[in-house]
């Protein structure tokens, strides 16, 4: 036992003459990219808990094989592998200064894409936390990004006391983006006061709500921003349970482009004989591009819900990496462009919607119309011209013409008289699409075939069979000598590409479709665009 003692009082004494272990050194590696720390995942999710700025200092937690646990901030964290420099960098020296003081009106910015861009103005006297400095600017946390401000247009202060002001509110986090030039305030001496202000269509994020108010954070300040002001991000914009008057497509097309900038843009492709300007929504970024149009007939505007809804519902899954029957909205949309035109037809829709005092002229709609104020078997636009007859495609033969304005069915003067067929045919001829599919009601069939022949023709059946099998719709058969005019008889003759004329809803007569029908018309049809452009069609 003695012996034993020995040997443990020698080791203590040999462990306490030993120089203590250095501490192991805190390992720190550089963003190579702006990218985000994230949760872990919970239920397959993984939640974004911060952006991050490129060439940012992030202190290794943990490594494992794609991702990398950091701190940073106060942040804990994974960042992607990739988007890291694995090369082990030095410990940030802490900044000697840790708070500025605008000494004149600067710019607030925000990187975008590795640019500065400008996104409103921080105001003189006014005083923020900051975060670090770059490039001549220093940075403050502003939401969830990181703000910027000249470093030429500040002071800075080791000590400060920020201004408060703001009521706590209840906790409500959301995106939003403004939608005019708007006031950052805070309460000064109990009057409601700007430290700031923001441009038209910045994105920023809400903490909280309070009355009329978001709150958000800037540079450790909390302010006020109008909730008038603003729109929130619902991931929804288009409610196709209800009538979509053209006003009403307008405002949800801005409404997708805005939030959706880096996948969806709008242009006019043309006006209406009363002058609405008829719109064209681009969604995707690839090279390969299809067409899906709607609202040709005006008491079909049912169609213009089908459309709009794919493009609310397209946009949303591809910002959240999201699929629909089993089609990657996002892949698809990175290798193509689908390209809608919800109303081809907005003087006629708003005619069926709205009556006669939706034109330009109510007393010619009245008299086209035999003197009756309802519209609702109304196919043709506000002078009586049936658009998807006025196409030149065997124009002269199209049967059974009025010979005169009506309500359906009269082919107008000659091909491509209504500027609403000029415009989707000038349109067509300046883009490339690989495939068309127009909507219609009703009847739950599609037409496919106008004269093509041989390989042309397998092709196009097989395109159709695909649609036929995912709609339910039976295939209209080949006919000899159709009748022509329509859209898509042009599209396959002019173009030599496959077009489907898709016509939903069973059979309801010389009506709209009721809004009842919509639900099994958006699950027979919801995946079409998508199916569409993931085509290989030569």
């Amino acid at each position: 036992m003695k012996k034993w003692l020995s040997i443990l009082f020698i080791s203590l004494l040999l462990a306490a003459s030993l120089p203590p272990l250095a501490p192991q050194a805190a390992v720190y590696v550089l963003t190579k990219t702006d990218t985000v720390i994230y949760s872990p995942p919970s239920g397959g999710n993984e939640a974004v808990l911060t952006p991050i700025a490129a060439n940012t200092n992030v202190k290794v937690i943990e490594e494992q094989e794609a991702r990398i646990r950091v701190t940073w901030q106060g942040v804990n964290g994974f960042i992607a592998r990739e988007n890291l420099l694995m090369e082990e960098n030095e410990e940030p020296a802490p900044p000697s200064s840790s708070f500025i003081r605008l000494e004149a009106d600067a710019e607030l910015l925000e990187k975008q894409h590795g640019t500065y861009v400008k996104t409103g103005r921080l105001l003189t006297g006014e005083v923020f936390k900051k975060t670090g400095t770059e490039n001549g600017y220093v940075s403050f946390v502003f939401g969830q990004t990181t703000g910027y401000v000249a470093e030429a247009a500040v002071s800075t202060l080791s000590e400060a006391s920020l201004a408060g002001g703001v009521q706590p509110g209840y906790t409500y986090q959301n995106r939003a983006i403004t939608r005019k030039t708007t006031d950052l305030l805070y309460s000064k001496n109990g009057t409601l006061t700007p430290l700031g202000r923001l441009q038209s269509g910045v994105a920023l994020d809400t903490r909280a709500a309070y009355r009329d108010y978001y709150i958000v954070d800037i540079g450790g300040r909390t302010a006020y921003i109008r909730k008038e002001d603003v729109t929130l991000y619902t991931g929804n914009y288009v409610d196709p349970f209800k009538t979509i008057t053209y006003t009403q497509m307008v405002q949800d097309l801005k409404e997708l482009v805005l939030w959706h900038p880096d996948i969806a843009s709008l242009e006019v492709i043309g006006k209406s004989v009363d002058g609405r300007d008829l719109y064209a929504l681009k969604l995707g970024t690839g090279k390969e591009e299809i067409l899906v149009n709607a609202s040709h007939h005006a008491r079909e505007h049912i169609t213009t819900n089908v459309v709009m809804e794919m493009a609310d519902q397209y946009a949303h899954l591809f910002k959240t990496n999201g699929s629909m029957n089993g089609y990657g909205v996002r892949s698809i949309l990175q290798k193509s462009a689908i390209y809608f035109v919800p109303m081809v037809n907005p003087d006629g829709v708003s005619l069926v919607q709205l009556g006669a005092g939706s034109a330009k002229n109510k007393a010619a709609a009245l008299k086209l119309n035999g003197g009756s104020s309802n519209f609702a078997a109304w196919k043709a636009n506000v002078r009586g011209v049936d658009l998807n007859r006025n196409y030149p495609a065997d124009w002269k033969n199209i049967c059974c013409d009025p010979g005169k304005p009506s309500s359906q069915n009269y082919k107008g003067p000659k091909a491509l008289s209504e500027p609403e067929a000029k415009a989707m045919a000038d349109f067509v001829q300046k883009r490339s699409f690989k495939t068309s599919a127009s909507y219609h009601s009703s009847g739950q069939i599609i037409f496919w075939h106008f004269y093509q022949s041989g390989a042309r023709k397998s092709r196009d059946l097989a395109i159709a069979r695909k649609v036929s099998q995912k709609t339910g719709y039976s295939l209209v058969a080949a006919r000899s000598n159709p009748s022509g005019g329509g859209f898509n008889d042009w599209f396959i003759q002019n173009e030599q590409k496959p077009g489907v004329t898709i016509e939903v809803s069973p059979y309801v007569g010389n009506r709209p479709v009721p809004l009842v029908y919509f639900s099994s018309i958006w699950q027979q049809n919801n995946s079409i665009g998508l199916m569409l452009a993931n085509e290989k069609i030569q």
